[in-house]
């Protein structure tokens, strides 16, 4: 029970360590507008939440949970995204079904 428990705490602590050091790191202004835009947008806070959860909790229900809050939060730009990949679908089977016919080994 105290490896579980110790488990549990290394997701919390590595989680809350994460956050501090980036906020110290936007406080110093050593993270570039750019990067900063991205990482400091209240929206992923819960997918890179989900994915430490993910990878050091004995229990993944709850970085799945924190990853789906996370994947909620960017729908709107998910479905952009994809309405925008759907243009290239058609011509990207073609391609690969091309591809297939000619490398394929021959009997």
């Amino acid at each position: 029970m105290a490896s579980k428990k110790k488990s549990s705490n290394l997701a919390w602590g590595i989680t809350l360590l994460l956050f501090g050091l980036l906020f110290l790191l936007r406080q110093l202004q050593i993270v570039p507008p750019e990067i900063g835009v991205f990482v400091f947008d209240i929206k992923n806070f819960p997918f890179i939440a989900g994915v430490i959860f993910l990878l050091f909790h004995p229990n993944i229900s709850i970085g799945i949970v924190l990853l789906a809050v996370g994947v909620l939060f960017r729908l709107s730009e998910i479905i952009a995204w994809t309405k925008n990949f759907s243009e290239f679908i058609l011509p990207a089977l073609l391609i690969i079904a091309g591809s297939i016919l000619i490398f394929s080994k021959r009997k």
